[in-house]
């Protein structure tokens, strides 16, 4: 099992440690290698907490967060910035490009910590840039380019370390329909291509509907269909 939350519980609290309101309460979802899910449900009803559970960026109150069968919980705050940067490809709804460098120099950003922005890294560069449509764009620089172009860039940069799961938290929410659709053509065939675990959070059913499972989160819990 790639990715296992078991009885997750989360809850959001007032600075004096009272709970206003629960966000999550037992939940449980487990993501296989190579399986696309879709999490659906209205806004404030959880998705963006349970992606963030899922890629370690928060924690349960309650239950635990498994990656490879290795409880999250145990891993020390280096492990876990490891775990991230390596494990994981975060797609959030913008891009969040850095403006003052080019196309190539964001997507290989995650690469740095490790020192790894060598020859092979390059190779996987190019080849993503060139499975995307941007290899001839690359060294222009974020307002240079459209918003489906940006986007585009957020994925390569997303899979430059060949992370095993893909989190994506409204990818195409900042997107036309056209480019939206073109978005999750690309998610799709590059998960299909890379045998990633992929997570997508969409308050569209449309794209939901072109994932394996859909689950969509009632008072705090997944159910699934």
């Amino acid at each position: 099992m790639l990715l296992k939350l078991t009885d997750v519980s989360k809850s959001y609290k007032s600075r004096y440690g009272r709970v206003i309101r629960d966000v999550l309460r037992g939940t449980d979802l487990a993501v296989e290698k190579g399986e696309k899910i879709a999490v659906a449900g209205p806004s404030g009803s959880g998705k963006t907490t349970l992606l963030n559970l899922a890629g370690a960026l928060d924690f349960p109150d309650k239950g635990e967060v498994y990656f490879n069968g290795e409880p999250l919980s145990g891993m020390n705050a280096s492990k876990l910035a490891a775990f991230r940067n390596r494990k994981i490809g975060f797609i959030f709804q913008f891009h969040h490009l850095l403006p003052q460098l080019t196309l190539w120099e964001n997507i290989l950003i995650p690469a740095l910590p490790g020192n790894e922005a060598d020859a092979e890294v390059h190779n996987r560069a190019r080849e993503l840039l060139t499975e995307t449509g941007l290899w001839d764009i690359r060294h222009q620089k974020p307002g240079e380019l459209s918003g489906g172009e940006c986007q585009r860039t957020a994925v390569v940069r997303a899979l430059i370390n060949n992370p095993p799961l893909i989190l994506a938290d409204e990818p195409t929410g900042s997107l036309d329909s056209e480019n939206a659709s073109l978005l999750i053509d690309l998610l799709i065939r590059l998960n299909g291509k890379e045998e990633s675990g992929m997570v997508v959070v969409t308050h569209s059913m449309e794209i939901a509907s072109r994932m394996d499972k859909i689950y969509k989160i009632r008072n705090g819990k997944l159910e699934e269909g």
